[in-house]
């Protein structure tokens, strides 16, 4: 095949989440170079190496956070955890993978990361991400946030199976502590949107196995916005939403939505036209002003997800990647 061809080809595959570019300095098998490596390809066996890249037993010095994804299927999609490692390698650096699973170190050298689908004890397809961070308050709160960009490529990769619905869950932290095989993943309690989008949380839950089922400060069990550093919205993701996609900014506030209720909010899309008739633009900035000084869940976080669900992808992956 003529170079460039080949390099054509491989773009290609790149696009489609078939393969990424594996980048070798050090390797006893292998000269140092750049590979194209399929995940697809990659044997089905967990390597022998396994434990000791992910110990059973958490090291002392690192505390485990964990994001579960039950598929509500009885099998893992064709192609789905393949897309996903193309996906996360950008984020990652891998140790040692196989067919269903890898573990990789975060790209910033902050914490180690286990990916892995199974069957859970119903026969359900399972996506487990664990990560396990230093001990110390700085790491805890980057901590939620790396699993917070991880949810990401897992809900972009999720859109290429429609028909397969998934419900996400936080770990209980405190079962982790614990070492309990069957830790709490309550709906309305640990439930990932749930607590991302509600503006209402208790500050205490009751973990099933807790000390006598006494509540445990919500803190400790999972993650509440106030924890997700990083998470504001600031007036350059204002800015690049009017500039990309304002002609869908009334699509926009009715996912998001303005103040509390469709109703309410189909007022404030009127009073905002009549502000400004004819400047689309305009009309999204006063939206997006309005919504971010009025809602309790005003955070990037909620507004790429509603971006997603008007289908405007490209442009929550933009809001992201933004500081």
């Amino acid at each position: 095949m003529e170079p460039h061809l080949l390099d054509e080809v491989l773009s290609l595959l790149e696009k489609f989440d078939l393969s990424y570019q594996l980048h070798v300095e050090n390797h006893s098998q292998l000269v140092q170079g750049i590979y194209q490596k399929f995940p697809s390809l990659v044997p089905k066996k967990k390597p022998d190496s396994f434990p000791h890249k992910w110990p059973v037993k958490c090291p002392s010095d690192r505390k485990e956070y964990q994001l579960l994804v039950q598929l509500h299927t009885q099998f893992i999609p064709c192609g789905f955890f393949e897309k996903l490692s193309v996906r996360l390698n950008k984020m990652l650096s891998l140790h040692l993978d196989w067919r269903y699973g890898f573990v990789g170190i975060l790209k910033n050298n902050t914490g180690n990361i286990l990916c892995k689908c199974f069957e859970d004890k119903d026969g359900f397809g399972t996506l487990l991400v664990a990560l396990r961070m230093k001990k110390n308050a700085e790491c805890s709160k980057n901590a939620w946030v790396q699993l917070w960009l991880l949810l990401q490529p897992i809900r972009d990769v999720l859109q290429h199976y429609p028909c397969v619905m998934a419900h996400m869950f936080i770990v209980c932290s405190h079962c982790l502590k614990l070492k309990e095989t069957n830790p709490s993943l309550e709906p309305q309690l640990f439930d990932v949107d749930h607590v991302l989008l509600s503006s209402k949380l208790p500050k205490s839950v009751k973990c099933k196995n807790g000390v006598m089922m006494k509540p445990i400060p919500l803190a400790e069990a999972c993650p509440v916005r106030g924890q997700i550093i990083g998470d504001e919205i600031k007036q350059e993701h204002i800015n690049h939403i009017s500039e990309t996609m304002a002609a869908h900014w009334k699509l926009l506030a009715t996912k998001l939505p303005l103040k509390v209720g469709i109703a309410k909010c189909k007022t404030a899309i009127e009073q905002i036209e009549a502000k400004c008739p004819g400047d689309l633009q305009q009309q999204c900035v006063d939206m997006l002003a309005e919504w971010v000084t009025s809602a309790d869940n005003a955070t990037k976080s909620h507004l790429c997800e509603c971006l997603r669900k008007i289908d405007k992808v490209k442009t929550a992956h933009e809001i992201e990647k933004m500081n």
